[in-house]
């Protein structure tokens, strides 16, 4: 891409944010917007709700059936009848109505205790889904803190790209005062231009960069893209993580892990609930009906009955081709391959949690010779400075010192940002990220 076209994205830029003023977002404010507005924890918690709602003792079975039920009927008939003993009844539009009313009851008493299992099931249910909202919740959150320390990052990159400018325009300028003594060549010069050019292109490209991150993270917090704000200068990272806490807190909180026991759990009511079915099933029944029906054509003109009624119904299933004998065991089944793949999940906890560990001991040894580098990179550039000023140092070596310096910081930039993913990384593995 021309220099060109990055000046003109520049200016586009400049003027997006004249319209959304800069304005300081930490890190905490970031995660406290996200979780009002991420729509995957939006959706997450409508999920969470639902199974709230399903653990309820009606959805379980305890509660009884009411169904209330009622008609009026109206029929109006031309009707011819001859009986035996010779009478007959002959009409035309005669007319009947009719009114049925009646309320049942039906309550299950006795289940094989396939009700208590359903109701422990819904709040096993219930329970799974707070823990993929936590989960879902973590993982927006470490979006969040990934994103929001890449921008931080990028940030830190673009100050190194325009200090480097600094540095190629004092360059040029001492260049262009030797040339008029006649101490420099414009060969010289033009080579310090180019490198100030590459340094400016460098710089709106980082620009560019850095801004697309921005829309990217104002659309994982779900809200306006073109806001622009500012972010924190530095990136903290916890020192002295013990392994073994972490482990033990990963037992205890992975959510992962979690969730993988509550499988386990909600297996073993399957199993129960298909083991119910062998036992009988006694409900209780009650009514009350209402009749009253006139007919003008009929023997009996009028007809009114009410009442009620109440017993006891008793079912029990014998045989049914073993199918119930058949879902009994398929449950059992699947409560084993539940607990194998707990046993299995612990494992892969532990095996990312142990390499994630190592990754930060590592990478906490890298930055601190990052830290080292920059330092020495720093003096030598300082000294080389002096040394071309004084002509002891060609441009093009004071060049090689210059991008030696810029690669050093640019090194200690990604030291920082990868430390700081690791210790990101532990905290989640561990369920403690939501802690910190």
């Amino acid at each position: 891409m021309k220099i060109e076209n990055f000046l003109v994205i520049g200016i586009l830029l400049l003027a997006a944010t004249q319209i959304f003023p800069q304005q300081k977002l930490t890190l905490k404010e970031a995660i406290n917007i996200a979780l009002k507005n991420n729509y995957d924890i939006l959706l997450a918690k409508n999920d969470a709700a639902i199974s709230g709602n399903n653990y309820s003792l009606g959805n379980a079975g305890f509660l009884p059936k009411i169904d209330v039920t009622g008609s009026q009927t109206k029929t109006v008939t031309d009707t011819k009848q001859e009986y035996s003993d010779g009478r007959t009844v002959d009409k035309t539009g005669a007319a009947s109505n009719s009114t049925n009313a009646g309320v049942a009851l039906t309550w299950t008493i006795f289940d094989g205790l396939k009700m208590f299992t359903t109701y422990s099931k819904l709040r096993e249910y219930k329970e799974l889904g707070d823990l993929k909202l936590r989960g879902q919740i973590e993982t927006s959150v470490s979006d969040v803190i990934q994103t929001y320390y890449n921008i931080v990052q990028q940030k830190y990159n673009y100050r190194v790209a325009k200090e480097s400018i600094s540095i190629s325009e004092e360059r040029v300028k001492l260049i262009e005062e030797k040339l008029s003594v006649g101490s420099a060549s414009n060969l010289d010069l033009l080579r310090a231009k180019v490198d100030l050019n590459s340094d400016k292109s460098n710089m709106l490209n980082q620009e560019v960069t850095l801004n697309a991150l921005k829309v990217t993270f104002n659309g994982l917090l779900a809200r306006n893209v073109a806001i622009d704000f500012d972010v924190d200068e530095t990136i903290d990272i916890k020192e002295g993580l013990s392994f073994t806490s972490l482990k033990e807190a990963a037992f205890k909180n992975n959510v992962d892990l979690l969730q993988s026991q509550k499988n386990i759990n909600i297996s073993s009511y399957d199993a129960g609930i298909s083991k119910s079915d062998f036992f009988p099933r006694i409900s209780l029944n009650s009514g009350y009906n209402y009749l009253n029906s006139a007919a003008d054509a009929n023997l009996v003109r009028a007809n009114k009955s009410y009442g009620y009624n109440y017993g006891l119904s008793f079912s029990w299933n014998i045989f049914n081709g073993f199918n119930t004998q058949l879902a009994y065991q398929n449950a059992l089944i699947t409560l084993d391959k539940n607990e194998i793949i707990f046993q299995a999940t612990k494992i892969e906890i532990e095996s990312s949690l142990l390499i994630s560990f190592k990754n930060y001991e590592k990478n906490l040894e890298i930055l601190k010779l990052e830290e080292e580098n920059v330092s020495t990179a720093k003096e030598n550039l300082d000294l080389a400075l002096e040394q071309l000023k004084l002509g002891s140092l060609s441009p093009l070596e004071f060049r090689e010192v210059q991008k030696s310096y810029t690669a050093a910081q640019s090194r200690l930039s990604s030291a920082r940002y990868a430390a700081k993913m690791s210790e990101k990384d532990l905290l989640k593995q561990s369920g403690e990220l939501l802690q910190n």
